[in-house]
């Protein structure tokens, strides 16, 4: 019985030595061999690398490389984009890539994802970056996830072969879903989530309480360009215009079906 509590002793001192010795700041050799640690530490308080550090760690292995080259950007989608392209039609100028804008007034993602409009254009214009902005007309939906989860997914499908982001809808109230199915089935690093800087009292509209004044379809696609360069799964580079540029932002419009 003596015999088991010392060695019941035995183990609580050894393991003490080497809980006090993964906190030390000092490494032990015997014989000029070195004793290496367990995690103790690690286990007890976590991981003491600064989070900073951290944080650097995985920006560097998750942000793919940018692209530098000259771009053929599709730009399409509801009429939010009445404004807004003229900011696109800006930063495409100041570096270099091309636009083609088309709009379509009215449209939802089912209009979208029940026919082959966005196909159509890809394989008309063959864009290098497609943006898609789309959602303004589905935020109050009853039931949406029932009623667009199939578009939304059909409209990722025909866009999953190329470099793509979805601007999300500027909201101007707290929508019924339609965020989060694009953010589903998008996911984080293509979709723009546009409520974060649109729902808020300083974004002027106009009387309709819905489109963007000119100031702020401005202020929102200089964000969605910072997004692009530095979270979007696709980065390009989009500099910000050191001034408004005159020409034409090559646009066709559909009308509502």
């Amino acid at each position: 019985m003596k015999k088991t509590w010392q060695f019941i002793l035995m183990i609580f001192i050894t393991g003490g030595v080497l809980t006090l010795y993964s906190f030390v700041d000092y490494q032990a050799h015997i014989g000029g061999i070195e004793i290496k640690k367990a995690s103790i530490e690690e286990f007890i308080i976590g991981d003491t690398t600064p989070v900073s550090a951290r944080l650097v760690v995985l920006h560097k292995q998750e942000q793919p490389e940018m692209d530098s080259s000259s771009q053929r950007i599709l730009l399409i989608g509801d009429s939010m984009l009445e404004q807004l392209r003229w900011r696109v039609r800006d930063y495409c100028v100041e570096n270099g890539h091309d636009i083609k804008t088309v709009m379509w007034y009215s449209s939802q993602s089912m209009w979208f994802g029940k026919g082959d409009t966005l196909r159509y254009y890809i394989n008309d214009y063959k864009p290098t970056y497609v943006i898609l902005v789309l959602g303004a007309n589905e935020l109050f939906v009853s039931d949406i996830k029932k009623k667009r989860a199939d578009y939304v997914k059909r409209i990722v499908k025909q866009m999953d072969t190329m470099p793509f982001i979805w601007v999300g809808p500027p909201n101007w109230k707290d929508d019924t879903g339609i965020n989060n199915l694009i953010l589903r089935y998008c996911g984080k690093s293509k979709y723009y989530p546009s409520y974060k800087i649109t729902q808020n009292s300083g974004f002027a509209r106009y009387g309709d309480g819905a489109h963007p004044k000119p100031q702020a379809a401005f202020r929102w696609m200089d964000s969605v360009a910072v997004w692009i360069m530095d979270e979007s799964n696709f980065p390009i580079i989009l500099n910000k215009p050191i001034k408004k540029y005159k020409g034409s932002t090559n646009t066709t419009i559909l009308q509502p079906m």
